[in-house]
């Protein structure tokens, strides 16, 4: 397999598209946790939102327990293998994965209910060009797709 097949999720997603998928994130996330810690942020911040004598109370530090479990959730979100590996969304439990491999497909472009297919729609509404990756997939292959696909998210 090529690696754009190898980076080609069941769904037609591309996994180095994908934020879950960007190392460095991750590891940057890794280390400001570890600075956090050693450094007692969330004491600071405690003090910082707090009016004292000497300076005003800083209400964005009231929020840094929310900053914390944002940043928490954010480094939960990491996929350490892609897809066609066990990763990706949902890992094991992945339905659009175990429906493929139940059907012996390489993915859902080779299934002839791809537009309609009810495991699909809640990818659609977060990717919305997911239809044109499997549509262009099917044209092409899985091989020589990826220089061609559209964005991953909405926003892109």
């Amino acid at each position: 397999m090529s690696e754009d097949a190898d980076l080609t999720a069941y769904c037609g997603l591309y996994c180095r598209d994908c934020i879950p998928s960007k190392k460095e994130l991750f590891t940057v996330i890794a280390r400001l946790q570890e600075l956090i810690k050693d450094l007692q942020l969330d004491k600071y911040a405690e003090v910082k939102a707090a009016q004292t004598y000497w300076s005003k109370a800083n209400k964005a530090f009231a929020k840094y327990h929310d900053f914390s479990e944002v940043l928490q959730a954010i480094s939960g979100l990491e996929c350490k293998v892609t897809c066609r590996e066990g990763g990706g969304y949902k890992g094991s439990r992945c339905e659009v994965r175990n429906c493929a491999q139940s059907k012996n497909l390489k993915g859902c472009w080779e299934c002839s209910e791809y537009k309609t297919c009810n495991l699909l729609a809640p990818l659609k509404n977060f990717h919305p060009n997911l239809e044109y990756n499997l549509s262009l997939i099917k044209a092409e292959g899985i091989d020589n797709w990826a220089e061609k696909r559209k964005g991953h998210y909405r926003w892109d």
